[in-house]
């Protein structure tokens, strides 16, 4: 190995070819930060060159590691794979194929050609396929076309032939793919940079812009011997500074564990890898406080899911590779696959699509914010059990979320919870049974599966609507009027925006008398011996509780407010039962049918719900 500083232009100069591997990401940079940065140094030594102060000192750009493909042979191109570096390398491409084409507008025919040499090799009749070996830099798969139309078509060209990534006005949409962008952007600045420093002669100000690029910025050249490490290495340049994403690190360590096997890379690519590489997975996800790529949340699912351990993302990759070493695959074809079988799981928990015992527990997991049962579901899913037997643990995840939600206990225990079911189902079978036992030994409040006594407890005298997120009490709302229909019944009603109605109003004293016929004070406060106070502490408390809360549309809810349960209101004529009456919710047309409405009629919903919720979610111990 051997490591040199160059000029930008020494490196792009003489004949030979960088190929991006087909297992490197794609191009990533985007304006802010990357290209402003990288464009602001650029036009700060143009503008030194131009004031005649010339450059005060170089402006060194990081590493650009290679590694030869196969042996020289006289008057073949050279090529090199870019073990890292790409971004940067692809960048300074992209730059002067712009700055070529602003050269070309204006007719600066000779600075154009001169710019072409650092972008197109010369012909030579040792091209073994002239249309690929005529780029100085070959992109990865990904970028391959789009990036030889940045070298060779002009801005026109590239509106007619992307027409999809511009506006009418011929503005390039955020949406445009990003080396597009780049190159759009880069194009853009330097005509403002020309017409805001051209003089008598416009050629000035890109001269200096291209002698700023190519003289003035260095990058350190690390060539590699065949005996060189080159994962080893390029995790050592990337493990200072911004790491990189864990899946990047993946990437490279996978696809040169497959060329040392004598796998074939590319085929890997195209048969297992490239799915990740869709934009569904470098969209950003959030957990808690932590913003990372869907991807990097996935594979530490998928590691929770196959060891059973709880896994850092700050120790991703590390934990990656101790997995790959445990497991002892018999090939990287293998090892894909074990990813490959989470995928689509993972898909279903983050954008759950229909119906179905997965997609009804995704939408649970999402409305109660559970991302730390992803690993269990993983396990269950990615198993040969039956899918009757999934379909039952699937159901007792969301029985045990549900059932601790209404009993008020803390979810902090749930990782490691979870992560011993996975224990006991790796070691007992994926099955019910095996989940219940461990509920079994499980009575701390911690960790406990509430009894059905709770459960009946928590939804006929807890207050719900008090100590409950709205939204997740929505969620069980729906639930229950989900289940009151049978499995033939086509639900109606339930949709986005219902809100959360008090039957019994919260504010009910002015025109709700108590059981005894009495008037509670508007303020509610009695004196402690007034014979009132309990029937207004109860009723205080049954108002919150599940037997007295349903769902509406917004423009209901509020038209009704406090009035009797059988007065009209003026605007509609229509009272709260009637309104409920309209309703297409099986639970408000339930409710409909009581001629009046009070503690009595509360108590009683309330054992009817608690009978659907112990039907709903049952309890773990139902699998022994």
């Amino acid at each position: 190995m051997k490591a040199d500083p160059f000029q930008i232009g020494d490196v792009l100069k003489d004949p030979k070819q960088f190929v991006v591997p087909i297992y490197q990401r794609t191009y990533a940079w985007k304006r802010a930060p990357q290209l402003e940065k990288f464009f602001d140094s650029i036009e700060a030594k143009a503008a030194e060159r131009l004031s005649g102060t010339g450059p005060s000192y170089p402006h060194y750009m990081g590493a650009l590691l290679l590694s030869p493909r196969g042996k020289f042979a006289f008057g073949s191109i050279p090529m090199f794979d870019v073990v890292d570096g790409q971004q940067r390398l692809t960048t300074y491409q992209l730059f002067l194929s712009a700055l070529k084409d602003v050269a070309r507008s204006r007719q600066l025919s000779m600075l154009s050609d001169q710019l072409s040499t650092f972008l197109i090799n010369a012909d030579t009749p040792m091209m073994q396929d002239k249309k690929v070996e005529r780029y100085k830099l070959l992109a990865t798969n990904f970028d391959r076309e789009l990036f030889r139309d940045l070298m060779d078509l002009d801005c026109e060209g590239l509106r007619k032939k992307y027409s999809d990534a511009f506006f009418k006005n011929g503005n390039i949409r955020e949406t445009a793919p990003l080396p597009l962008r780049a190159w759009w952007y880069f194009r853009e600045e330097a005509e403002t940079f020309v017409a805001t420093q051209a003089g008598d002669d416009p050629s000035l100000p890109l001269v200096a812009l291209s002698r700023a690029v190519l003289e003035d910025f260095r990058v350190i050249v690390i060539t590699l011997d065949e005996t060189d490490d080159a994962q080893v290495i390029f995790e050592t340049l990337n493990s200072g500074g911004e790491p990189l994403a864990a899946m990047d690190l993946v990437r490279n360590d996978v696809f040169h564990r497959a060329i040392r096997k004598g796998e074939d890379p590319d085929d890997l690519m195209e048969s297992r890898w490239s799915s990740f590489e869709e934009s569904f997975w470098k969209q950003e996800a959030i957990q808690g406080r932590i913003r990372k790529p869907r991807i990097d949340f996935f594979l530490a699912h998928t590691l929770a899911a196959e060891t059973g351990k709880e896994v850092l993302l700050s120790e991703l990759y590390a934990r990656y590779k101790g997995f790959v070493v445990n497991k002892q695959f018999r090939s990287v074809e293998e090892e894909l696959d074990t990813l490959l079988r989470h995928a689509p799981t993972y898909k279903a928990l983050v954008t759950p699509q229909g119906d179905g015992p997965l997609s009804d527990l995704a939408r649970q997991l999402q409305a109660f914010e559970v991302t730390t049962a992803f690993p269990l579901v993983f396990a269950i899913a990615g198993s040969e059990a039956s899918e009757e037997e999934k379909e039952g643990l699937y159901r007792l995840i969301s029985s045990y979320i549900i059932r601790r939600a209404l009993c008020g206990l803390t979810p902090k225990a749930y990782n490691l919870t979870f992560l011993r079911l996975i224990a006991a189902l790796r070691a007992n079978g994926v099955s019910r049974k095996s989940f219940a036992a461990v509920m079994a030994e499980s009575e701390g409040e911690t960790t406990r599966f509430p009894s059905d006594q709770d459960l009946a407890k928590a939804i006929q005298q807890r207050p719900q609507y008090t100590t409950m997120v709205t939204s997740r009490l929505s969620f069980v709302l729906g639930a229950l009027e989900r289940a009151a229909h049978s499995k033939f019944d086509e639900v109606q009603g339930l949709r986005d925006g219902l809100t959360i109605e008090h039957l019994l109003p919260d504010d009910w004293a002015p025109h709700w008398p108590l059981p005894s016929k009495a008037k509670a004070p508007l303020d509610y406060v009695v004196p402690a011996d007034d014979p009132c106070r309990q029937e207004i502490e109860f009723r205080q408390n049954l108002k919150h509780c599940l037997g007295n809360l349903t769902l509406l549309t917004m423009p209901n809810n509020s038209r009704l407010g406090n009035l009797p349960f059988t007065q009209p209101e003026a605007s509609t004529g229509l009272s709260k039962r009637e309104v409920l009456h309209r309703s297409l919710l099986r639970m408000n047309q339930e409710i409909a049918g009581h001629s009046e409405w009070g503690e009595a009629q509360i108590l009683s919903r309330g054992e009817l719900l608690t009978k659907r919720a112990i039907a709903l979610w049952p309890h773990s111990e139902s699998a022994l």
